[in-house]
């Protein structure tokens, strides 16, 4: 399929430029900076020692963050042309992040990643191809696996994960290196790639977060919720399925990890709009439930609406056919119908 010619173009990434290529949208949507709300987050998550792997690392944008941030970095992409981009980048920005030309996941597989061909960061891993987007055959390691062969001794302390509904898949195949290594974790909560590419819901992919991390946040404009609280759960679901906030995550084992994170996002940050209040906390949460059941009541009413038509619509042609019946009995049973019948019996005999 075609695309684009490659071009670079200057991208503020954190506190330096660099000219990033790509032969999408995705430069031209950034217009001259990386996600700031992205770099203010990892600023808050990633400790200057650590080891650092980017999961889905795409062209390279956010290796190149963490190649300020992090002592080291790791950054795994399995398309083999997204891969050509993020070495690319990576080479010439980077002293200190290292590439690998594979997917992450919960076992060894050869698949597919599937992607628009104007927007490589969409691409998502599946069996098969979609019309109209580009196909790659791409390989999945098991993680663990893969990291105990080639870490040694040497400990995660970070791992991002972007993978557009893949993320728990990741997960499974680094159960071992998280519960060894007890690294922040941050990564992307997608109703729409959870739901359209895996079959999974937000809250069941809440839930399967929680039991592994101890402490799990929701991230939206500067401030953050606990996902172990269940009304905070509820409202960064409901704001998420609805309005899509709350997109980022952030897990973690012990708060000592978290420190600048929570001073900077859950003790200074600015209240959300639920309130501190049990009864005016209530009367929100309850005015939520409302507009869901409005929602809900709207699409039945919709769905109502269509059956009516159709009914209508089959009563109208059942009609027609008695009223066709009705008009053939009528002529069946004319004096001309009968005049020409020994006509039409000697027609039919010659034919």
């Amino acid at each position: 399929m075609d695309r684009k010619e490659a071009r670079s173009l200057p991208i503020r990434i954190g506190d330096r430029t660099f000219q990033v290529t790509s032969d999408d949208q995705y430069l031209e949507d950034m217009r001259g900076e990386f996600e700031p709300d992205t770099v203010a987050l990892f600023r808050t998550l990633v400790k200057p020692d650590a080891l650092a792997l980017d999961i889905g690392a795409n062209i390279g944008c956010t290796a190149l963050l963490l190649s300020q941030l992090a002592r080291r970095t790791i950054g795994f992409e399995p398309s083999p042309s997204t891969f050509a981009l993020l070495q690319q980048n990576v080479d010439a920005g980077a002293q200190n992040v290292e590439v690998v030309n594979v997917g992450l996941g919960r076992e060894p597989a050869d698949l597919n990643i599937v992607f628009s061909p104007s927007h490589r960061s969409g691409g998502f891993v599946a069996r098969e191809g979609l019309a109209g987007h580009v196909t790659e055959p791409i390989q999945i390691l098991q993680g663990d696996t893969y990291l105990q062969a080639t870490l040694g001794t040497e400990r995660v302390g970070f791992i991002k994960i972007d993978v557009e509904g893949f993320e728990l898949e990741v997960l499974a195949g680094l159960q071992q290196t998280i519960a060894t290594h007890r690294p922040v974790v941050t990564l992307e909560l997608n109703h729409w790639c959870l739901n359209a590419f895996q079959r999974t819901s937000v809250p069941d992919f809440i839930d399967t977060l929680c039991k592994i991390f101890p402490l799990l946040y929701a991230v939206h404009d500067g401030h953050a919720i606990d996902l172990h609280d269940s009304g905070d759960r509820y409202h960064a679901t409901y704001r998420h399925i609805v309005h899509f906030e709350y997109a980022a995550l952030v897990g973690a084992f012990d708060r000592q990890q978290l420190d600048a994170f929570l001073q900077a996002y859950v003790d200074r940050a600015k209240p959300r709009s639920v309130p501190a209040d049990p009864h005016a906390r209530i009367a929100v949460l309850e005015r939520e439930r409302l507009e869901l059941e409005q929602e809900l009541n709207a699409e039945r009413e919709a769905g109502r609406a269509m059956q009516e038509d159709l009914s209508a619509a089959l009563a109208a042609a059942i009609e027609r056919t008695h009223q066709a019946r009705g008009e053939l009995e009528a002529v069946r049973a004319s004096t001309s119908w009968r005049i020409t019948r020994p006509l039409r019996a000697v027609k039919n005999l010659m034919q």
